[in-house]
């Protein structure tokens, strides 16, 4: 279809008023911070997004000096793009479904056949980078840790196991009950699970003006599933990094994941968590330095863990994310849109829900799932060949080629062995020396 920008006169009247708004209540001009009225604004038939979509026009003056491209891969954010006959109620919905479109067509443009192939058996052969990322114990295997904390002991290493005690007792949360129904903030031993700098970001997050009593189920729901795929952004890169942070690690994070790299809004129950996963996956296999799937269901696996695990691992992955962004020139605004609202949001939410949710995207792991109130076996829904990528014919492909040039370089043997045989009449001479 025909395919047109809509761009509201008001949001561009407040682009060039340079961010003044007028005190309606006395009649005198106050000024704000750009930051301020540039994430207050919303208009009709500007796109919004953020968590629960409260912002919009917050790209609008980066893209005009060219930045905005160094922020998010979604090009002109703040524009709306919608059919030609949409009707204005339908604009919104069809500026989505479109968006998603590019969203996809981009990814199989940039999708790289070779690059995925070449990482395709790197587990066998060998990345000192893969090693670590699979090998390493990340701080939410309590487990590992314990593992850590025995083989010291055993090596006497008392310097070691002072350092690893001294972790378990900031990590040690498997084991822990929770009471289903308690916040965050009234739970007993929360002081002694979060360092002091992390207590010091939660203390300095600023609370958002969202009344999370009113949310809809569809609403909890979408914030579960951005939750998700934030969680295996800052996952893969924790693992690829070692743990240790990069000047790249914020662009990782924000590339892997399509609400930050697309302002992406999620609909249940037409936007499942199978769906954010093969999106994640598909992003994984297409623009960070590691292009592995058997790396990517790791993260996976990896996200459930945290999530069964509860609010506070989650809480602590969060701040750990929001902290690499916050160092960022470029992608510090994705704290205000997405990662701080999350926080506040997971710390208002039941326990259970967090930790159903995790044995949830466990379960589909497992290669099951949920059919109204019955529990069925179906095939793997993370499976290659449902990434719509082309995969397995691929890896079929290559496998064809590597049996022909097998082949040939055994009729090439073959052949070289009649052509010596003929050279030498079909006789073997033997020197037995002097008669």
């Amino acid at each position: 279809p025909l395919v047109q920008v809509i761009d509201k006169s008001d949001c561009d009247q407040y682009a060039d008023e340079g961010y003044r708004a007028e005190d309606t209540n006395n009649n005198n001009a106050s000024v704000t911070t750009p930051m301020e009225e540039l994430l207050s604004i919303n208009s009709q038939h500007c796109p919004t997004y953020g968590l629960f979509r409260n912002f919009s026009n917050v790209f609008r003056d980066y893209a005009r000096e060219g930045l905005a491209h160094e922020m998010l891969e979604c090009p002109s954010p703040d524009e709306t793009v919608a059919s030609a006959h949409t009707c204005d109620e339908n604009i919104g919905k069809d500026h989505e479904q479109i968006k998603r479109l590019q969203r996809i067509q981009m990814e199989n443009d940039k999708f790289d056949g070779d690059r995925y192939l070449t990482d395709l058996y790197i587990m066998d052969e060998g990345d000192m980078i893969f090693d670590t990322a699979t090998e390493m114990v990340p701080h939410w295997s309590v487990k590992g840790e314990q593992e850590k904390l025995t083989k010291a002991m055993q090596n006497d290493g008392h310097s070691e196991v002072i350092a690893i005690a001294s972790k378990l007792e900031n990590l040690s949360t498997a084991d822990e009950s929770i009471a289903a129904n308690t916040n965050q903030s009234d739970t007993p031993n929360q002081a002694s699970f979060f360092t002091p700098e992390e207590s010091h970001q939660l203390a300095t997050i600023p609370p958002s003006s969202n009344n999370h009593h009113k949310l809809t189920p569809e609403q909890h729901r979408s914030a579960k599933l951005t939750l998700l795929e934030l969680l295996f952004s800052y996952v893969y890169d924790h693992r690829t990094t070692d743990g240790d942070p990069t000047v790249e690690s914020s662009w990782t994070i924000m590339i892997l994941s399509p609400s930050l790299s697309w302002l992406e809004n999620y609909h249940p129950p037409y936007d499942d968590i199978p769906n954010v996963l093969r999106w994640c996956i598909r992003r994984s296999l297409i623009y960070p330095y590691l292009r592995s799937y058997d790396l990517a269901i790791m993260v996976v696996q990896d996200v459930s863990t945290i999530l069964m695990k509860g609010r506070r691992v989650v809480i602590r992955c969060l701040l750990q994310l929001r902290k690499i962004m916050e160092k960022s020139e470029v992608h510090y605004l994705f704290n205000k849109l997405y990662v701080d609202p999350l926080i506040e949001w997971v710390q208002k939410i039941e326990e259970k829900d967090i930790q159903d949710f995790g044995k949830e995207v466990n379960s589909i792991l497992a290669g099951r799932h949920k059919v109204g109130k019955e529990e069925c076996t179906e095939t793997f829904l993370l499976d290659k060949q449902f990434l719509d990528m082309g995969l397995v014919g691929l890896e079929e492909s290559m496998l064809m080629s590597s049996s022909d040039d097998d082949r040939g370089d055994d009729e090439e043997e073959e052949h070289n062995g009649d052509e010596e045989s003929r050279s030498s009449g079909g006789f073997s001479y033997h020197d037995d020396g002097d008669d």
